[in-house]
């Protein structure tokens, strides 16, 4: 429960209220955050070896964050007023030290990888993913790449079909050829199916139904 009084109490710093705690917007910190994943092949930061004040919590806010789900969290109404605050920057964290909020730490875009259902970090447990939205493999189709979505939507399915063996001296007629980690496989589609070989894998094929439909959506 004193992380939801917690809560409540950010919201009322944020917006200007009273503390007997100073409460500092830490530019220099969401510097050293933007700049440790700034660098190459980091993709986490620490943010308790950054921090040079006491604090116990911390919490991730977006401005994608609904009301709904602020009241949510914090077990009590909250104000348009703090909804736009929240709203008027990308992503903040909020730094507490027994129970008041000390620091708060504003950052562009979506830096920090969250998840709304899980927004409370911890001094001992400090350490915050950068969100690296991830991107679909360089899937070709004839000479066309797929956009990033369809290539996550193509993986997915390359995935879930059940490749058998087969030693092919010819692959099948193809209605499209499809390059895929770097193997060309034939796709040929009949009323109810695709179908797909590979002669440099050996391998065959086939998905039915919504999957065909889909796959045809993609490469057609």
């Amino acid at each position: 429960m004193k992380s939801l009084i917690a809560i409540g109490i950010i919201f009322c710093c944020l917006v200007g209220c009273s503390s007997n705690t100073q409460v500092i917007n830490d530019r220099e910190m969401a510097e050293n955050i933007q700049e440790s994943f700034a660098k190459k092949g980091v993709s986490s930061v620490d943010v308790s070896k950054l921090s040079d004040f006491k604090w116990e919590k911390g919490y991730v806010f977006t401005n994608k964050i609904n009301k709904a789900d602020v009241e949510k969290l914090v077990n009590a109404p909250v104000s348009e007023e703090v909804i736009k605050k929240i709203s008027a920057t990308d992503q903040v964290l909020v730094f507490l030290h027994k129970e008041e909020v000390v620091r708060y730490v504003e950052l562009p875009g979506d830096l920090i990888k969250h998840d709304k259902n899980q927004l409370e970090f911890s001094f001992s447990h400090s350490e915050l993913k950068f969100n690296k939205k991830r991107e679909g493999k360089l899937i070709k189709v004839g000479d066309k790449t797929l956009s990033s979505e369809d290539a996550l939507a193509m993986e997915s399915i390359m995935q879930q079909i059940q490749w058998k063996k087969a030693d092919y001296s010819l692959a099948l007629d193809p209605d499209v050829q499809l390059t895929y980690e770097g193997a060309v496989y034939n796709v040929r589609f009949t009323s109810d199916s695709a179908e797909l070989t590979s002669k440099k894998r050996g391998v065959y094929g086939k998905v039915t139904g919504e999957t065909a439909q889909q796959l045809y959506e993609i490469l057609m």
